[in-house]
Protein backbone atom coordinates (compact mmCIF):
# COMPACT_ATOMS: atom_id res chain seq x y z
CA UNK A 1 0.00 0.00 0.00
CA UNK A 2 1.34 3.47 -1.01
CA UNK A 3 1.56 5.96 1.71
CA UNK A 4 0.52 9.50 1.22
CA UNK A 5 3.10 12.49 1.30
CA UNK A 6 0.75 14.29 3.67
CA UNK A 7 0.48 11.24 6.14
CA UNK A 8 3.90 11.29 6.32
CA UNK A 9 4.36 14.98 7.05
CA UNK A 10 1.69 14.66 9.83
CA UNK A 11 2.94 11.69 11.43
CA UNK A 12 7.04 12.86 10.90
CA UNK A 13 6.98 14.74 14.18
CA UNK A 14 4.79 12.27 16.29
CA UNK A 15 7.25 9.44 14.96
CA UNK A 16 10.30 11.76 15.92
CA UNK A 17 8.98 11.68 19.42
CA UNK A 18 7.90 8.20 19.64
CA UNK A 19 11.19 7.08 18.62
CA UNK A 20 13.11 9.16 21.37
CA UNK A 21 11.03 8.23 23.70
CA UNK A 22 11.08 4.35 23.53
CA UNK A 23 14.81 4.85 23.03
CA UNK A 24 15.53 6.40 26.19
CA UNK A 25 15.03 3.11 28.36
CA UNK A 26 14.55 1.03 25.68
CA UNK A 27 17.62 -0.67 25.72
CA UNK A 28 17.52 -5.06 25.91
CA UNK A 29 19.16 -7.90 25.05
CA UNK A 30 21.86 -6.83 21.86
CA UNK A 31 19.16 -3.74 20.91
CA UNK A 32 20.66 -0.61 21.85
CA UNK A 33 19.04 2.55 22.35
CA UNK A 34 20.01 3.75 18.57
CA UNK A 35 18.48 0.12 17.77
CA UNK A 36 15.05 0.55 19.74
CA UNK A 37 15.16 4.51 17.66
CA UNK A 38 15.35 3.04 14.42
CA UNK A 39 13.10 -0.23 15.19
CA UNK A 40 10.05 2.65 16.25
CA UNK A 41 10.80 4.28 13.26
CA UNK A 42 10.63 1.30 10.76
CA UNK A 43 7.35 0.45 12.59
CA UNK A 44 5.67 3.40 12.39
CA UNK A 45 6.63 3.58 8.63
CA UNK A 46 5.28 0.26 8.00
CA UNK A 47 1.72 1.14 10.28
CA UNK A 48 1.54 4.42 8.18
CA UNK A 49 0.77 2.26 5.09
CA UNK A 50 -2.13 0.38 7.18
CA UNK A 51 -3.52 3.64 9.13
CA UNK A 52 -7.47 4.61 8.46
CA UNK A 53 -8.65 8.15 9.21
CA UNK A 54 -11.99 6.60 10.66
CA UNK A 55 -9.58 4.60 13.50
CA UNK A 56 -9.01 7.41 15.48
CA UNK A 57 -5.99 10.32 15.34
CA UNK A 58 -2.50 9.16 14.02
CA UNK A 59 -0.75 9.76 17.28
CA UNK A 60 -3.27 7.38 19.28
CA UNK A 61 -2.98 4.99 16.21
CA UNK A 62 1.22 4.99 16.30
CA UNK A 63 1.25 5.13 20.31
CA UNK A 64 -0.45 1.81 20.50
CA UNK A 65 1.50 0.16 17.21
CA UNK A 66 4.58 0.78 18.48
CA UNK A 67 3.32 -0.08 22.07
CA UNK A 68 2.66 -3.45 21.23
CA UNK A 69 5.16 -3.74 18.56
CA UNK A 70 7.75 -3.27 21.04
CA UNK A 71 6.47 -5.90 23.65
CA UNK A 72 5.81 -8.72 20.36
CA UNK A 73 10.06 -7.41 19.98
CA UNK A 74 10.66 -7.99 23.64
CA UNK A 75 9.05 -10.90 23.87
CA UNK A 76 10.46 -12.64 21.08
CA UNK A 77 14.10 -11.52 21.42
CA UNK A 78 14.79 -10.79 25.34
CA UNK A 79 14.26 -13.03 28.80
CA UNK A 80 15.95 -12.07 32.09
CA UNK A 81 18.66 -14.72 32.98
CA UNK A 82 18.65 -16.51 36.30
CA UNK A 83 14.52 -15.40 36.55
CA UNK A 84 12.96 -18.74 35.89
CA UNK A 85 10.15 -18.02 33.80
CA UNK A 86 7.44 -20.47 32.86
CA UNK A 87 9.47 -21.25 29.65
CA UNK A 88 10.88 -24.60 28.90
CA UNK A 89 12.03 -26.80 26.05
CA UNK A 90 11.51 -25.42 22.50
CA UNK A 91 10.41 -21.74 24.20
CA UNK A 92 14.05 -21.47 26.07
CA UNK A 93 16.11 -22.86 23.14
CA UNK A 94 15.06 -20.10 20.74
CA UNK A 95 15.31 -17.84 23.47
CA UNK A 96 19.17 -19.33 24.17
CA UNK A 97 19.79 -19.40 20.53
CA UNK A 98 18.85 -15.51 20.17
CA UNK A 99 20.64 -14.48 23.22
CA UNK A 100 24.12 -16.75 22.23
CA UNK A 101 23.77 -18.74 25.28
CA UNK A 102 24.02 -22.43 25.82
CA UNK A 103 21.16 -24.34 24.18
CA UNK A 104 20.66 -26.61 27.06
CA UNK A 105 18.28 -25.66 29.43
CA UNK A 106 20.80 -23.84 32.21
CA UNK A 107 19.61 -21.60 34.90
CA UNK A 108 22.16 -18.55 35.01
CA UNK A 109 22.65 -16.93 38.78
CA UNK A 110 21.53 -13.73 39.02
CA UNK A 111 25.39 -11.95 39.22
CA UNK A 112 25.81 -13.75 36.06
CA UNK A 113 27.52 -11.41 33.71
CA UNK A 114 26.51 -12.77 30.36
CA UNK A 115 28.05 -11.49 27.21
CA UNK A 116 24.77 -11.03 25.46
CA UNK A 117 23.68 -7.52 26.52
CA UNK A 118 24.53 -5.01 24.80
CA UNK A 119 24.52 -2.15 27.41
CA UNK A 120 27.10 -4.38 29.33
CA UNK A 121 28.75 -6.27 26.32
CA UNK A 122 32.49 -6.94 26.32
CA UNK A 123 35.07 -5.56 24.00
CA UNK A 124 35.55 -7.93 21.02
CA UNK A 125 39.01 -7.59 22.36
CA UNK A 126 38.14 -9.73 25.57
CA UNK A 127 36.53 -12.18 23.45
CA UNK A 128 39.81 -12.96 21.18
CA UNK A 129 41.75 -12.78 24.71
CA UNK A 130 39.42 -15.38 26.52
CA UNK A 131 39.48 -18.04 23.60
CA UNK A 132 43.50 -17.65 23.67
CA UNK A 133 43.86 -18.12 26.83
CA UNK A 134 41.01 -20.71 27.12
CA UNK A 135 43.50 -22.77 23.50
CA UNK A 136 46.60 -21.91 25.51
CA UNK A 137 45.52 -23.51 28.76
CA UNK A 138 44.34 -26.83 26.61
CA UNK A 139 47.46 -26.80 25.23
CA UNK A 140 49.38 -26.57 28.54
CA UNK A 141 46.85 -29.26 30.57
CA UNK A 142 47.86 -32.74 31.05
CA UNK A 143 45.79 -35.23 29.05
CA UNK A 144 43.52 -36.35 32.32
CA UNK A 145 42.34 -32.72 33.23
CA UNK A 146 41.30 -31.56 30.04
CA UNK A 147 37.89 -33.38 30.07
CA UNK A 148 37.23 -32.26 33.78
CA UNK A 149 38.25 -28.55 32.55
CA UNK A 150 35.44 -28.85 30.00
CA UNK A 151 33.45 -29.79 32.34
CA UNK A 152 34.02 -26.90 34.56
CA UNK A 153 33.51 -24.81 31.61
CA UNK A 154 30.41 -26.15 30.80
CA UNK A 155 29.27 -25.22 34.70
CA UNK A 156 28.95 -28.86 35.03
CA UNK A 157 30.15 -30.04 38.89
CA UNK A 158 33.73 -32.16 39.24
CA UNK A 159 35.04 -33.87 42.43
CA UNK A 160 36.77 -31.76 44.69
CA UNK A 161 40.06 -33.04 44.28
CA UNK A 162 40.29 -32.66 40.48
CA UNK A 163 39.26 -29.08 41.14
CA UNK A 164 42.31 -28.44 43.11
CA UNK A 165 44.24 -30.35 40.54
CA UNK A 166 42.98 -27.98 37.83
CA UNK A 167 43.30 -24.92 39.83
CA UNK A 168 46.76 -25.79 40.43
CA UNK A 169 48.23 -26.62 37.22
CA UNK A 170 45.94 -23.82 35.88
CA UNK A 171 47.89 -21.21 37.75
CA UNK A 172 51.30 -22.67 36.91
CA UNK A 173 50.07 -22.51 33.22
CA UNK A 174 48.77 -18.58 33.72
CA UNK A 175 52.46 -17.60 35.45
CA UNK A 176 54.11 -18.99 32.47
CA UNK A 177 52.35 -17.21 29.75
CA UNK A 178 54.38 -14.62 28.06
CA UNK A 179 53.30 -11.19 27.61
CA UNK A 180 54.10 -9.81 24.03
CA UNK A 181 55.04 -5.96 25.15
Amino acid sequence: MEINSDLVQQAYPIIERLARMRSVNGAFAYYERDDVYQEVWGMCLEALGRYDISVGPIENFLVRHVSNRLKNLKRDMYFRPGRNAATSGLARTRMNLVNALPLDNEDFADGARLMCFSSHAADPSEYVMRDETLSHIRCNLPEDLLVPFDELLENNKIRRSTMQDLREKIAEILVEIPFDV
